[in-house]
Protein backbone atom coordinates (compact mmCIF):
# COMPACT_ATOMS: atom_id res chain seq x y z
CA UNK A 1 0.00 0.00 0.00
CA UNK A 2 0.86 3.79 -0.95
CA UNK A 3 1.57 5.70 2.29
CA UNK A 4 1.71 9.39 2.32
CA UNK A 5 4.63 10.37 5.02
CA UNK A 6 6.23 13.72 5.71
CA UNK A 7 9.61 13.47 4.75
CA UNK A 8 10.75 14.70 8.58
CA UNK A 9 7.72 12.96 10.29
CA UNK A 10 8.60 9.22 9.83
CA UNK A 11 5.52 7.22 10.31
CA UNK A 12 3.37 10.19 12.47
CA UNK A 13 -0.08 10.51 11.15
CA UNK A 14 -1.14 13.54 12.29
CA UNK A 15 1.20 16.77 12.39
CA UNK A 16 0.99 20.44 14.46
CA UNK A 17 2.23 23.26 12.41
CA UNK A 18 1.71 27.21 13.53
CA UNK A 19 -0.62 29.73 12.19
CA UNK A 20 1.27 31.04 8.87
CA UNK A 21 3.47 28.31 8.01
CA UNK A 22 3.55 25.35 6.04
CA UNK A 23 4.77 21.42 6.00
CA UNK A 24 5.61 19.15 2.75
CA UNK A 25 3.80 15.40 2.90
CA UNK A 26 5.71 12.96 0.31
CA UNK A 27 4.26 10.16 -1.14
CA UNK A 28 6.43 7.04 -1.73
CA UNK A 29 5.45 4.75 -4.62
CA UNK A 30 7.59 2.33 -7.23
CA UNK A 31 7.10 3.36 -10.59
CA UNK A 32 4.38 5.71 -10.33
CA UNK A 33 4.10 8.08 -12.89
CA UNK A 34 1.97 10.85 -11.47
CA UNK A 35 -0.09 11.25 -7.77
CA UNK A 36 -3.40 12.01 -7.20
CA UNK A 37 -3.61 14.39 -3.58
CA UNK A 38 -6.60 14.62 -1.30
CA UNK A 39 -8.20 16.61 1.08
CA UNK A 40 -11.05 15.92 3.35
CA UNK A 41 -11.95 13.28 0.56
CA UNK A 42 -11.50 15.48 -2.87
CA UNK A 43 -9.14 15.57 -5.17
CA UNK A 44 -6.67 18.95 -5.18
CA UNK A 45 -7.03 20.27 -8.89
CA UNK A 46 -3.55 20.27 -10.64
CA UNK A 47 -1.43 18.61 -8.12
CA UNK A 48 0.00 15.72 -9.35
CA UNK A 49 3.87 16.01 -7.85
CA UNK A 50 5.57 13.16 -5.33
CA UNK A 51 6.00 16.14 -2.41
CA UNK A 52 2.41 18.36 -1.72
CA UNK A 53 2.69 22.04 0.44
CA UNK A 54 0.40 21.98 3.10
CA UNK A 55 -0.46 25.16 4.79
CA UNK A 56 -3.94 24.26 5.83
CA UNK A 57 -5.67 22.05 8.45
CA UNK A 58 -7.18 19.09 6.40
CA UNK A 59 -7.06 15.40 6.02
CA UNK A 60 -4.91 14.39 3.46
CA UNK A 61 -4.22 11.18 1.02
CA UNK A 62 -2.81 10.35 -2.19
CA UNK A 63 -2.94 7.45 -4.87
CA UNK A 64 -0.35 6.78 -7.01
CA UNK A 65 -0.90 6.90 -10.56
CA UNK A 66 0.84 4.26 -13.20
CA UNK A 67 0.74 2.46 -16.50
CA UNK A 68 -0.98 -0.46 -15.66
CA UNK A 69 -2.54 0.23 -12.23
CA UNK A 70 -3.38 2.87 -10.10
CA UNK A 71 -2.27 2.04 -5.65
CA UNK A 72 -4.94 1.94 -2.81
CA UNK A 73 -5.77 5.15 -1.35
CA UNK A 74 -2.80 6.22 1.20
CA UNK A 75 -3.63 6.21 4.75
CA UNK A 76 -4.30 9.78 6.30
CA UNK A 77 -2.24 12.34 7.44
CA UNK A 78 -4.23 15.19 9.67
CA UNK A 79 -2.29 18.37 9.58
CA UNK A 80 -3.94 20.43 12.33
CA UNK A 81 -2.87 24.13 12.30
CA UNK A 82 -2.60 25.97 15.97
CA UNK A 83 -3.92 29.40 16.03
CA UNK A 84 -2.39 30.12 19.01
CA UNK A 85 1.24 29.69 18.06
CA UNK A 86 3.82 32.57 16.88
CA UNK A 87 3.64 32.96 12.91
CA UNK A 88 6.70 30.91 11.77
CA UNK A 89 9.57 33.08 9.94
CA UNK A 90 11.99 32.49 7.89
CA UNK A 91 15.48 33.98 6.99
CA UNK A 92 15.67 33.37 3.03
CA UNK A 93 18.81 35.27 1.41
CA UNK A 94 20.46 35.43 -1.99
CA UNK A 95 23.79 36.29 -3.82
CA UNK A 96 23.80 37.22 -7.11
CA UNK A 97 27.00 37.33 -8.77
CA UNK A 98 28.56 37.13 -12.22
CA UNK A 99 31.91 35.68 -13.47
CA UNK A 100 33.17 38.55 -14.69
CA UNK A 101 32.78 42.52 -14.46
CA UNK A 102 33.12 42.71 -18.11
CA UNK A 103 32.71 40.99 -21.15
CA UNK A 104 33.14 41.46 -25.11
CA UNK A 105 30.24 41.70 -27.16
CA UNK A 106 29.08 38.45 -28.64
CA UNK A 107 30.46 36.21 -26.15
CA UNK A 108 28.86 33.75 -23.72
CA UNK A 109 29.12 34.27 -19.53
CA UNK A 110 27.84 33.16 -16.43
CA UNK A 111 25.39 34.25 -13.38
CA UNK A 112 25.90 32.17 -10.44
CA UNK A 113 23.04 32.47 -8.16
CA UNK A 114 23.23 31.73 -4.07
CA UNK A 115 20.16 30.90 -2.12
CA UNK A 116 20.51 30.06 1.97
CA UNK A 117 17.87 29.72 4.43
CA UNK A 118 19.20 31.58 7.32
CA UNK A 119 16.35 30.43 9.96
CA UNK A 120 16.12 28.01 12.45
CA UNK A 121 12.41 26.78 10.32
CA UNK A 122 12.30 25.14 6.97
CA UNK A 123 11.51 27.58 3.75
CA UNK A 124 8.93 25.90 1.68
CA UNK A 125 8.07 26.85 -1.77
CA UNK A 126 11.01 28.63 -2.45
CA UNK A 127 11.17 30.17 -5.74
CA UNK A 128 14.05 32.27 -7.28
CA UNK A 129 12.83 34.81 -9.82
CA UNK A 130 15.38 36.22 -12.46
CA UNK A 131 15.06 39.13 -14.47
CA UNK A 132 17.21 38.81 -17.33
CA UNK A 133 18.76 41.89 -18.81
CA UNK A 134 18.22 42.92 -22.06
CA UNK A 135 21.59 43.59 -23.22
CA UNK A 136 22.24 39.38 -23.27
CA UNK A 137 20.34 36.31 -24.64
CA UNK A 138 19.59 33.58 -22.69
CA UNK A 139 21.72 30.36 -23.53
CA UNK A 140 21.50 27.33 -20.41
CA UNK A 141 21.18 26.39 -17.24
CA UNK A 142 24.24 24.26 -17.02
CA UNK A 143 25.58 21.24 -14.62
CA UNK A 144 23.67 19.88 -11.84
CA UNK A 145 21.02 21.64 -9.77
CA UNK A 146 18.01 20.82 -7.41
CA UNK A 147 14.72 22.13 -8.11
CA UNK A 148 13.10 22.53 -11.46
CA UNK A 149 13.76 25.55 -13.65
CA UNK A 150 12.11 27.36 -16.55
CA UNK A 151 12.60 30.36 -19.13
CA UNK A 152 9.65 32.42 -20.27
CA UNK A 153 10.78 33.90 -23.54
CA UNK A 154 8.29 36.71 -23.60
CA UNK A 155 9.22 38.40 -20.00
CA UNK A 156 12.89 37.41 -20.53
CA UNK A 157 12.73 35.76 -16.66
CA UNK A 158 13.71 32.39 -15.43
CA UNK A 159 12.00 30.69 -12.85
CA UNK A 160 14.06 28.79 -11.02
CA UNK A 161 11.65 26.36 -8.39
CA UNK A 162 13.46 24.92 -5.73
CA UNK A 163 10.58 23.64 -2.93
CA UNK A 164 11.40 23.03 0.25
CA UNK A 165 14.87 24.33 2.01
CA UNK A 166 15.54 23.19 5.31
CA UNK A 167 17.10 25.59 8.30
CA UNK A 168 20.71 26.40 7.12
CA UNK A 169 20.75 24.67 3.98
CA UNK A 170 22.40 26.41 0.77
CA UNK A 171 21.65 26.48 -3.44
CA UNK A 172 23.53 27.12 -6.23
CA UNK A 173 22.66 27.91 -9.49
CA UNK A 174 24.45 29.10 -12.56
CA UNK A 175 22.64 30.86 -15.93
CA UNK A 176 24.43 30.90 -19.03
CA UNK A 177 23.86 33.82 -21.14
CA UNK A 178 25.40 35.80 -24.29
CA UNK A 179 26.74 39.24 -24.51
CA UNK A 180 24.38 40.66 -27.37
CA UNK A 181 24.06 44.95 -26.92
CA UNK A 182 26.57 46.75 -26.00
CA UNK A 183 26.20 48.57 -22.75
CA UNK A 184 25.77 47.90 -18.38
CA UNK A 185 23.55 44.95 -18.04
CA UNK A 186 21.79 44.89 -14.78
CA UNK A 187 20.19 41.89 -13.79
CA UNK A 188 17.67 41.09 -10.94
CA UNK A 189 17.19 38.17 -8.80
CA UNK A 190 14.70 37.90 -6.19
CA UNK A 191 14.23 35.08 -3.60
CA UNK A 192 11.08 34.30 -1.65
CA UNK A 193 9.09 31.64 -0.01
CA UNK A 194 5.90 30.87 1.54
CA UNK A 195 7.00 31.87 4.97
CA UNK A 196 7.33 35.29 5.88
CA UNK A 197 10.55 36.93 5.60
CA UNK A 198 12.07 38.38 8.93
CA UNK A 199 14.85 40.19 6.82
CA UNK A 200 13.41 41.19 2.87
CA UNK A 201 17.05 43.65 2.79
CA UNK A 202 18.66 40.30 1.52
CA UNK A 203 15.57 39.14 -0.76
CA UNK A 204 16.89 40.35 -3.74
CA UNK A 205 20.58 40.47 -5.05
CA UNK A 206 21.28 42.82 -8.87
CA UNK A 207 24.26 41.73 -10.73
CA UNK A 208 25.77 44.63 -12.99
CA UNK A 209 28.26 43.46 -16.20
CA UNK A 210 29.82 46.14 -18.72
CA UNK A 211 29.90 44.55 -22.63
CA UNK A 212 31.80 46.30 -24.67
CA UNK A 213 32.95 45.73 -28.45
CA UNK A 214 36.54 45.57 -29.41
CA UNK A 215 36.99 48.82 -30.98
CA UNK A 216 40.36 49.88 -32.82
CA UNK A 217 40.16 53.87 -33.86
CA UNK A 218 41.93 55.02 -37.06
CA UNK A 219 43.05 58.10 -36.30
CA UNK A 220 44.84 59.64 -33.31
CA UNK A 221 46.08 63.19 -32.31
CA UNK A 222 49.16 62.61 -30.14
CA UNK A 223 49.51 66.81 -29.61
CA UNK A 224 50.01 67.33 -25.40
CA UNK A 225 46.36 68.82 -25.38
CA UNK A 226 45.25 65.74 -22.96
CA UNK A 227 42.41 64.54 -25.77
CA UNK A 228 43.30 61.40 -27.90
CA UNK A 229 46.83 61.55 -27.10
CA UNK A 230 47.08 57.54 -26.98
CA UNK A 231 46.08 54.97 -29.31
CA UNK A 232 43.20 53.63 -27.38
CA UNK A 233 42.11 49.95 -28.42
CA UNK A 234 38.61 49.66 -26.59
CA UNK A 235 38.27 46.14 -24.88
CA UNK A 236 41.89 45.07 -25.59
CA UNK A 237 42.25 44.55 -21.63
CA UNK A 238 39.84 41.34 -21.80
CA UNK A 239 42.16 39.46 -24.52
CA UNK A 240 45.30 38.54 -21.72
CA UNK A 241 46.74 37.32 -24.58
CA UNK A 242 47.30 39.77 -27.60
CA UNK A 243 50.15 41.38 -30.03
CA UNK A 244 50.70 44.55 -32.09
CA UNK A 245 52.18 45.76 -34.31
CA UNK A 246 52.86 49.47 -36.03
CA UNK A 247 53.90 49.35 -39.98
CA UNK A 248 55.05 52.16 -41.86
CA UNK A 249 54.37 52.46 -45.29
CA UNK A 250 57.09 51.21 -46.73
CA UNK A 251 56.42 48.01 -44.33
CA UNK A 252 59.01 48.89 -41.22
CA UNK A 253 58.07 47.90 -37.71
CA UNK A 254 58.06 50.85 -35.68
CA UNK A 255 56.53 49.66 -32.89
CA UNK A 256 56.03 46.21 -30.94
CA UNK A 257 53.89 45.25 -28.42
CA UNK A 258 53.04 41.29 -26.55
CA UNK A 259 51.50 42.98 -23.67
CA UNK A 260 49.71 46.36 -25.18
CA UNK A 261 48.04 48.71 -22.30
CA UNK A 262 46.81 51.50 -24.58
CA UNK A 263 50.06 53.97 -23.85
CA UNK A 264 51.69 54.31 -27.23
CA UNK A 265 51.58 57.68 -28.21
CA UNK A 266 53.52 57.77 -31.80
CA UNK A 267 56.76 59.15 -30.28
CA UNK A 268 59.44 59.29 -32.88
CA UNK A 269 57.45 59.54 -35.73
CA UNK A 270 56.27 62.13 -37.40
CA UNK A 271 52.46 62.84 -39.20
CA UNK A 272 51.07 60.38 -41.37
CA UNK A 273 49.27 57.20 -41.83
CA UNK A 274 50.45 53.90 -40.40
CA UNK A 275 49.80 50.26 -40.75
CA UNK A 276 48.62 48.27 -37.86
CA UNK A 277 48.29 43.97 -37.33
CA UNK A 278 46.58 43.09 -33.71
CA UNK A 279 46.36 39.40 -33.07
CA UNK A 280 44.57 38.34 -30.20
CA UNK A 281 43.99 35.03 -28.32
CA UNK A 282 40.26 34.01 -27.92
CA UNK A 283 38.22 32.39 -24.97
CA UNK A 284 38.32 28.95 -27.76
CA UNK A 285 42.26 29.07 -27.77
CA UNK A 286 42.33 30.55 -31.48
CA UNK A 287 44.01 33.37 -32.54
CA UNK A 288 42.23 36.22 -34.01
CA UNK A 289 43.60 38.46 -37.03
CA UNK A 290 42.95 42.34 -36.78
CA UNK A 291 44.38 44.53 -39.22
CA UNK A 292 44.07 48.12 -40.48
CA UNK A 293 45.31 51.63 -41.25
CA UNK A 294 45.79 54.21 -38.26
CA UNK A 295 46.73 58.12 -39.18
CA UNK A 296 48.67 60.36 -36.79
CA UNK A 297 47.54 64.18 -36.32
CA UNK A 298 49.91 66.02 -34.68
CA UNK A 299 48.64 69.78 -35.12
CA UNK A 300 48.42 71.82 -32.17
CA UNK A 301 44.71 73.27 -31.63
CA UNK A 302 44.76 76.85 -33.44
Amino acid sequence: MLCALLQAWAQQQSVHIAQGSAVVLRADATNALSYLWFRDGEPIDGLHDQRLTVDEPGIYTVMALGNDCNSDMSDPVQVIVDPGGAPVTVDMRIRNEPDRPTVLLGTPFTYQLFIHNGSEHPATGVKTTVRLPREVAYEQVPGYYDGTVSYDPTTHEVAWVYGTMEAGQSASLRITVRAQREGLAAQWAQVSSMEADRNSHDNEALATVEIIELTIPNVFTPNGDGVNDLFVIRGIELFPQHRLVIFNRWGNEIYRSDNYRNDWNGGGISEGTYYYVLEVKTQNGRWQTFKGFITIIRAMPG
